[in-house]
């Protein structure tokens, strides 16, 4: 077993009067995790989305532990994932965007969706995941 940290600082100044700072630290005990990079086709675009994590790859939540998943566009080329397991290309209202360089960090249930994703044009893009649970 490791442990897990997963740490969230916002801090902004200027944008009211008062500065903005938020700092949150949740630590899990996981068993499994590593982060790896893949290269994501050009082809793989909104009308042929790709399944980037598959839920029966990994252990379902339950009600004292989660699977914790960081995903960041280590690209040039706008990302769109799905984190309910949507392939159909109309359901974009379910979409995280993540812009060259952005990231994100979720708790992902694993039980019963993948998660996708597709570019928002047809040129190679590289994404970098990790999955702890």
């Amino acid at each position: 077993m490791a442990t897990l940290n997963l740490t969230s600082t916002i801090s902004a100044t200027g944008l009211t009067s008062d500065a903005i700072s938020s700092s949150v630290l949740k630590s899990a005990t996981v068993s499994t995790g590593g982060i790896e990079r893949v290269l994501i086709p050009a082809t793989q675009i909104v009308s042929a989305r790709g399944v980037l994590l598959a839920h029966a790859d990994y252990a379902a939540a339950s009600a004292t532990s989660s699977t914790y998943v960081y995903i960041k566009n280590a690209g040039l080329i706008t990302c769109q994932l799905s984190v309910i397991g949507t392939t159909a290309s109309t359901a974009n209202l379910d979409e995280i965007t993540l812009v060259a360089g952005a990231w994100t960090i979720f708790p992902w249930r694993a039980a019963t969706a993948d998660i996708t994703l597709y570019l928002a044009s047809g040129t190679a893009n590289l994404v970098e995941y990790g999955v702890f649970n």
